[in-house]
């Protein structure tokens, strides 16, 4: 009898105990209230810049927000392309103070990662979460604010489709679209079937994230003419041009697809001999052929040269056969007067420049414009 209310005592004991564990430790606590960012405000913009990686591209403050029972507070800043609802958020960073910075190298790559798009003011919406203790339960968010802001740069793309037959309908191999300062480019063979249709994507991997060809024309962009709405339910691309290797370079800075001929299996694919090039005044480079300065007029199809480009009213330019990566005066030129002789009917918009060269002289306004030289049927369009 006496053990049995010794083994009482120590039941009541234990339960005591745990009872005291419980209200010490496993005190619950819930969200008390609401926090607020308080800079910047809604609608304020930057325009951010590679040459100032380092810079803050956004800093942020908000008000703290209280939990019923004491507890460390973690702070999350998240951001999203406005009109998302942030069903798919992105990260920028974590902190337990009521503020942070983020440089704009990191924030503009963020950016763009969320949608933004490269040199277009773009509305990103950004939010503060908060979460208690040190397994970020109970997450708390802040209001929203739209933050108006200008990227530079792109990221890669991809491509898939049949009629890339290297990659097919599938994500096994698809083509990179590699970017360089808001310019994507790829260079891959290409199929020209009635049913031989492709796509871009934004994320590998992602359906969702297609653009097809309404959605580049929608934007105004100027696509040369043998890449065509295939009509084929999706709107895909279709290439009409001869089946073989292209190199394909979207720009988003003024807004071109362009499509050229590659029949090099070795070298540099970039100085493709079966292309001409524009070069003078009127064209972005000038009378240039530093860098990238010569535009390239490449082959769309057999004997059909075609370019998206901006001209200036009032400019000069000619015509060029070769391209030596350098200076390449000396490879071969056609001036206005020799369409003429050989029997061209040229655009009313081009004219002699009688400028001593007899240069083309392009009177249009200026404007990106489709330039087209059809050797076959001998006639120089500029659409």
């Amino acid at each position: 009898m006496k053990n049995k209310i010794i083994a009482l005592f120590i039941a009541a004991i234990g339960l005591t105990s745990l009872n005291s564990c419980e209200d010490e430790n496993f005190e619950l606590t819930s969200p008390e209230g609401s926090f607020r960012i308080t800079t910047p405000l809604n609608g304020e913009s930057v325009v951010l810049s590679e040459t100032t990686l380092t810079n803050p591209g956004l800093s942020i403050t908000w008000s703290a927000m209280s939990y019923t029972t004491p507890t460390s507070v973690s702070y999350t800043v998240e951001i999203a392309k406005d009109g998302t609802d942030f069903a798919a958020p992105i990260e920028l960073g974590t902190t337990t103070n009521l503020f942070a910075s983020f440089q704009t190298g990191d924030f503009n790559l963020k950016c763009l990662m969320s949608g933004a798009v490269p040199f277009v003011q773009t509305a990103i919406n950004v939010r503060i979460k908060a979460t208690s203790g040190t397994t970020g339960s109970q997450p708390v968010y802040s209001n929203s604010i739209t933050y108006l802001v200008t990227c530079f740069g792109c990221l890669n793309q991809y491509a898939v489709g049949q009629g890339l037959p290297q990659s097919g309908w599938n994500w096994n191999n698809p083509r990179t679209l590699l970017c360089d300062n808001g310019v994507l480019s790829m260079t891959a063979d290409f199929l020209n079937g009635t049913n031989d249709t492709f796509r871009f994507f934004t994320t590998e991997g992602d359906w969702n994230t297609g653009r097809n060809y309404p959605y580049y024309s929608g934007l105004n962009y100027k696509i040369v003419s043998t890449l065509v709405n295939a009509a084929d339910g999706d709107q895909n691309f279709r290439n009409t041009g001869v089946a073989g290797k292209y190199k394909l370079t979207i720009d988003s800075n003024n807004k071109t697809i362009n499509i050229a001929r590659r029949t090099l299996t070795s070298g540099n694919l970039d100085l493709e001999p079966t292309s001409n090039w524009l070069v003078g005044a009127a064209t972005p480079g000038g009378w240039s052929w530093a860098g990238n300065n010569e535009t390239e007029l490449g082959q769309v199809d057999t004997g059909i040269f075609e370019v998206a480009l901006e001209l200036k009213n009032n400019d000069t330019f000619r015509v060029f056969l070769g391209n030596n990566g350098g200076d390449s005066w000396g490879l071969g030129d056609r001036n206005f007067p020799w369409y003429v002789n050989n029997g061209y009917t040229i655009d009313s918009e081009l004219a002699n420049a009688a400028d001593g060269d007899s240069n083309f002289r392009y009177t249009g306004p200026t404007g990106v414009r489709l330039f087209k030289i059809n050797s076959i049927t001998k006639v120089i369009t500029v659409d």
